[in-house]
């Protein structure tokens, strides 16, 4: 590539192509030029993802990264996206979504206390750990068997979600949970509660069912939300997205 460093703006906020053959060292001095030159690029931007393409980062040096924006400019990166193909179609579509409906929400309620726009959690979160959200919430990680999430909002796993679910917990029955790999302990959405075991298929969604998948295939994103009363949980599609997400 000409340059080792290129910034180009993406849906989810920000998408930077680095040099594969160059030197570390000599890499984060381009990528800190670059930030600098490019500061008017942001726009007043503040809380972003970061996708990073054309080469694979360590622990250690993706921190070097993040450390070089933070000093740099007044960017915030909320989480971190590398050769994550299906967080770029299923679940762009589920951060957008919940956007456009924290921000209709916040219109709306006049009396209640203004949603906004969500908030990211990074990390796994572990047997007996919880988090807790106003908002809807975006866990960029693991919940594991034992942990617990619960927001007022939705709740968004860009991860596997074996722990404890709860979505819409003051009431709101039209909240969601998304995940990457969905087999949770218990979900509850606004007043239902549902359980790994509960429920039978039925001919086109499942209450906390799902395909045996073949152990060489990946899991589906999957969307967990109630109609009639139940919890049902599909494969995210932009058409049920349109369905339920209103």
């Amino acid at each position: 590539m000409n340059q080792p460093v290129l910034l180009k703006g993406n849906s989810l906020g920000l998408t930077m192509v680095l040099d594969p053959g160059m030197k570390f060292d000599q890499l984060i001095k381009a990528i800190e030029d670059k930030f600098v030159q490019a500061k008017d690029f942001f726009n007043g931007q503040t809380q972003i993802a970061l996708k990073i393409e054309g080469r694979k980062l360590d622990v250690k040096e993706l921190q070097n990264v993040l450390q070089v924006i933070a000093e740099k400019t007044t960017l915030t990166i909320a989480y971190v996206i590398e050769d994550d193909k299906i967080m770029e179609t299923s679940f762009k579509d589920v951060l957008k979504k919940i956007q456009e409906r924290e921000q209709k929400r916040s219109q709306s309620m006049v009396d209640e206390r203004r949603k906004g726009d969500g908030q990211f959690y990074r990390g796994t979160l572990r047997s007996g750990q919880s988090l807790e959200s106003d908002a809807s919430v975006v866990v960029v990680g693991d919940v594991n068997p034992g942990a617990s999430v619960c927001a007022k909002g939705n709740v968004v796993v860009l991860g596997c979600a074996k722990g404890y679910l709860s979505a819409g917990c003051d009431g709101d029955d039209h909240a969601f949970v998304a995940a990457l790999d969905m087999q949770p302990m218990q979900i509850r959405i606004g007043k239902h509660i549902a359980r790994s075991a509960d429920g039978e298929p039925e001919k086109k969604k499942k209450l906390f069912g799902r395909s045996k998948n073949n152990d060489n295939q990946p899991m589906e994103a999957q969307i967990a939300f109630v109609e009639d009363e139940n919890i049902y949980i599909e494969p995210i599609s932009k058409a049920l997205l349109n369905e339920i997400i209103v």
